[in-house]
């Protein structure tokens, strides 16, 4: 009996071996841990080798796998720092102002508003020095687009923010305008700025002229009727049209016509394509064939002197308040080649993530809850704000319809050495020393080497 008794305690001791030695293997099967199923244990195995052996007289303690540690959205007390140049913190409302506070409260921090002349030479310099000067700061694109990031000084942002949240997936400027060779780096709020024609609609009327807001809502606002138009005007002893520069209007009238002057995709030279060369025989037609442009500031603008002049939002404080004439405001005509208005740009700029800053997620999350970033209340927010600087419901029509269409940005001066070539070109067709073709097979390999600089070809 007793040895009977001493046999059962022996296999008992072997099944419960067994049993546990079959839970540790089942735990590192594939990978999955037994704890990943709500917690439950394994059921014992009872298999036991035919001659009444263990499978193994040891067993193994497996650890569970930690999952990797989410980053903490708390600043710990530490500030975000916004870098900029305007002082923005003295322009916020008190929607704004009452956002910054819960934000404070919510992310453990400090809101700093760092004001510098210069963020894109302050940012390298602090860089180079070890630490940015801010968190999050806003940079012209043609300074961080390509030299900055093939520099190192931006991250990409596409791991630190959650690009479906509506605050981002439904601003086209920063989807689209924000991304560098398939990554995202800039950000915006609700992009409200415009860049078109302002037009003098008493003049006209007295001439007897087409309203250009009433060709723009028909789709008749083209090169061909806008020439006529600035004829007529010139025919009359007036000033048909005033632009900033000879390569603002050339650059104008190239993306108009669906053309570009480089191309970002392949890093070449574009302004020897089809539609870019057919621009810039507009260009030298209205400066040496029809003599209708003056390139000056426009100031005398208003008093029925001159029929256009280009200008950007926020020059309707010079260009149309307090004016004595009824004013209007209308998209660049479409070219020959362009089945849509567009809003050639120049001055674009968005908020970038320098290389270095901490906590990347935690900056973003904070800095998208301080500000309106739903696009249609922010643009309606911006365009109530230009209703007292405007003279007619048309013009402000006309300018929400710019925050809502297709950016085409100038940023050839983004490539070092650029502009300085490419310029050259413009001016000497303005002046009518050399043929569109002529200027740009002159200046093109130049041209392509300082891309090839800029982007270390």
């Amino acid at each position: 009996m007793k040895t009977t008794k001493r046999l059962t305690v022996m296999l008992a001791l072997v099944m419960l071996t067994t049993a546990g030695l079959s839970a540790c293997s089942s735990g590192n099967s594939g990978g999955n841990a037994g704890g990943n199923s709500g917690g439950n244990a394994a059921k014992p195995s009872n298999a036991v080798q035919n001659d009444g052996a263990a499978t193994g007289n040891q067993t193994t303690v497996v650890k569970e796998e930690e999952p990797p540690k989410e980053e903490s959205l708390d600043f710990g007390g530490q500030p975000l720092r916004i870098g900029q140049w305007w002082g923005m913190d003295a322009y916020l409302n008190d929607e704004e102002k009452a956002k910054q506070k819960k934000v404070e409260e919510k992310y453990n921090t400090k809101i700093e508003y760092v004001t510098v002349p210069d963020t894109s030479s302050r940012l390298i310099t602090s860089s180079v020095a070890g630490e940015p000067f801010a968190d999050i700061v806003m940079l012209p694109i043609r300074d961080a687009f390509p030299k900055m990031v093939i520099s190192g000084y931006l991250d990409p942002i596409d791991d630190d923010a959650d690009l479906t949240l509506p605050a981002f997936a439904t601003n086209s400027v920063t989807m689209t305008n924000g991304k560098f060779q398939g990554k995202q780096y800039g950000i915006s709020e609700p992009y409200a700025e415009t860049h078109g024609l302002y037009y003098d609609k008493t003049l006209l009327q007295q001439l007897g002229l087409p309203d250009p807001y009433e060709l723009q809502e028909k789709g008749e606002w083209t090169w061909a009727n806008m020439l006529d138009i600035l004829n007529k005007v010139k025919a009359a002893g007036k000033v048909p049209l005033y632009f900033d520069s000879e390569s603002l209007l050339a650059s104008v009238l190239i993306y108009s016509n669906e053309g570009k002057i480089e191309d970002e995709a392949t890093g070449k030279i574009a302004i020897d394509e089809a539609n870019a060369m057919e621009a810039l025989q507009f260009y030298s037609d209205l400066f040496n064939v029809h003599k209708v442009m003056k390139v000056a500031d426009g100031a005398s603008f208003g008093n029925g002197d001159t029929a256009f002049v280009n200008g950007y939002r926020w020059d309707n404080l010079g260009y149309v308040k307090d004016k004595p004439n009824d004013l209007g405001y209308v998209f660049f005509p479409k070219g020959p080649k362009a089945s849509k208005y567009v809003v050639p740009y120049d001055k674009m700029n968005l908020w970038f993530v320098p290389k270095g800053v901490k906590n990347p997620k935690a900056v973003l999350a904070a800095f998208s809850e301080l500000f309106e970033f739903d696009v249609v209340k922010g643009k309606d927010i911006k365009l109530q704000k230009e209703e007292p600087n405007m003279k007619n419901k048309e013009s402000l029509d006309t300018m929400r319809k710019m925050m809502d269409s297709e950016f085409k940005i100038i940023n050839y001066k983004a490539y070092v050495g650029l502009a300085d070539v490419i310029e050259d070109a413009f001016k000497t067709i303005a002046s009518g020393s050399e043929s569109p073709s002529t200027a740009i097979a002159r200046v093109k390999p130049m041209a392509q080497a300082a891309i090839d600089v800029t982007t270390k070809k």
